[in-house]
């Protein structure tokens, strides 16, 4: 098919002895591929029934999170606070056991250093286990109420998702246009890898390709290209989740609410889409230059050890600086879908208010996404467990988990993309909740927030009047 491919492109490929070679090495898996690939189409029902399975438990998970997040969250985070004082308290009883063990072994004996090094082993365990489960339990005791915040603003997403059923299915426009860029990227990379100069050998008439610098620029061009586009759908589809549900927490009437997603949609088209390609630019070329270290890394295998660990060390910091960047991006773009802003005044007041309320940020980022990374890997497990059931009487069948792997991989991405939603539902209805509370004082101007989330806003004016008392008394 590859040759066909590039016959019909009309370009240059390998010669005979060189496809020869990759040949013989592709008939090594043969046998396995062509098993698997009867397997999947021998159930391939039995897939699109797992992928509707993981639908209908996304479905759920979406209803449960909605009624008992609170639960669900508590739940989970009792769990953990449970399981490692558990394992602390058994590693400590390991290295008591060891401990004794070594004790009643004579000095001369041959398996008394084992004994040892795994009274060393089990000690250095359970101190850094004790570490960890103190850090953790204090960790949760302080933000207990940032916690209680995040619950919340769980229920707050819910609601705004069953009031706009149609948000969820954006993820399926956007998958449709990144196939669609995906086909062309690929179609152009065959077509720039191959268009390669035939250079013969006149005494020994041994034909080789070599690709011309022009065409070596054009394949960081196109990976450019391909980072770019991307990024600008991801985007896109950001703007018009933030905005419909903007439009959902600031409308004190809900059954007022007209078409908030087309109305968001229509205001990326007309006003926004300048501020999206350039935040997605900004990641579009961080993405290049670490891709570009990473072809250094590549060619760098006789170079010195310290050579290499300063790229890995410069790739590090870029990833870090990336993930910044991204998240910057993310809220920047909430901003934009808000208020209209542009690009770099939106990231400013993005930054304002994550700076200003950065423990209630870091109990949403860490805590939230952990429960809908369970989420998804719950819903993709449950899945594994029903195409099992679904296709253990299967005949003919050589391999089960060819295809219950790939149910499980359409579940994951099933579940992402419906959590991705509940996600941004989440991200934005605090930025809103944020700027709610530095625009409006709930009296002359009235909160546009639900009761459940003013809790919070008078905790904080209790707890603001109560530090203030304090420091006039002290004074």
């Amino acid at each position: 098919m590859i040759f066909l491919l590039l016959n019909f492109l009309r370009r240059c490929y390998p010669s005979f002895h060189t496809a020869s070679v990759i040949s013989e090495k592709a008939n090594i898996s043969n046998s396995f591929l062509e098993e698997a690939g009867s397997d999947i189409a021998l159930c391939w029902r039995e897939i699109i029934y797992m992928c509707l399975i993981a639908f209908g438990l996304a479905c759920v998970l979406l209803v449960l999170l909605r009624f008992l997040a609170g639960f669900i969250i508590w739940f989970v985070i009792i769990s953990l606070s449970l399981a490692s004082i558990g394992v602390t308290i058994y590693a400590w009883c390991m290295w008591k056991a060891y401990k004794k063990e070594v004790e009643k072994l004579a000095s001369d004996d041959s398996s008394r250093s084992i004994k040892e090094a795994k009274v060393k082993h089990w000690l250095a365990g359970a101190i850094v286990m004790t570490i960890f489960t103190v850090i953790f339990l204090l960790i949760v005791i302080i933000m207990r109420n940032r916690i209680k915040l995040v619950a919340a603003l769980f229920k707050e997403a819910g609601k705004a998702i069953i009031s706009m059923p149609l948000i969820l299915l954006q993820p399926i426009w956007t998958f449709l246009v990144l196939a669609a860029v995906l086909a062309g990227w690929f179609a152009g990379y065959v077509y720039i890898h191959t268009s390669q100069d035939v250079v013969v050998d006149p005494e020994t008439s041994y034909v080789s390709y070599h690709i011309t610098t022009f065409f070596k620029v054009m394949k960081w061009y196109h990976l450019l290209a391909f980072f770019w586009l991307t990024q600008f759908i991801i985007a896109c589809q950001h703007v018009v989740i933030a905005g419909s549900v903007a439009s959902w927490f600031f409308t004190r009437d809900k059954s007022q609410l007209d078409s908030p997603i087309w109305t968001s949609f229509y205001r990326l088209v007309r006003y926004h889409l300048g501020s999206v390609a350039l935040g997605s630019l900004l990641i579009a070329l961080l993405k290049l230059v670490r891709a570009i270290f990473k072809g250094l890394e590549r060619q760098m295998t006789n170079h010195p050890d310290y050579c290499k660990y300063l790229l890995k060390c410069c790739q590090c910091c870029l990833w870090c600086f990336e993930r910044f960047l991204v998240f910057i991006n993310r809220n920047a773009l909430i901003e934009i879908a808000i208020y209209g802003y542009s690009f770099c005044k939106g990231a400013q007041q993005a930054f304002h208010l994550l700076s200003s309320n950065v423990l209630r940020v870091a109990a949403i980022n860490s805590l939230g996404d952990f429960i809908l990374l369970l989420g998804k890997v719950g819903v993709a497990v449950a899945t594994a467990f029903a195409g099992l059931e679904i296709i253990k009487n299967k005949e003919d069948l050589q391999h089960s988990w060819v295809p219950v792997t790939i149910g499980c991989i359409f579940a994951f991405l099933i579940s992402h993309c419906f959590l991705g939603v509940y996600e941004m539902a989440i991200d934005t209805l605090f930025l809103c909740f944020c700027e709610d509370c530095e625009r409006n004082d709930g009296v002359e101007k009235p909160y546009y927030m639900s009761s459940g989330l003013m809790v919070f806003v008078e905790n904080s004016k209790k707890a603001l009047e109560a530090e203030e008392n304090g420091k006039n008394e002290g004074g």
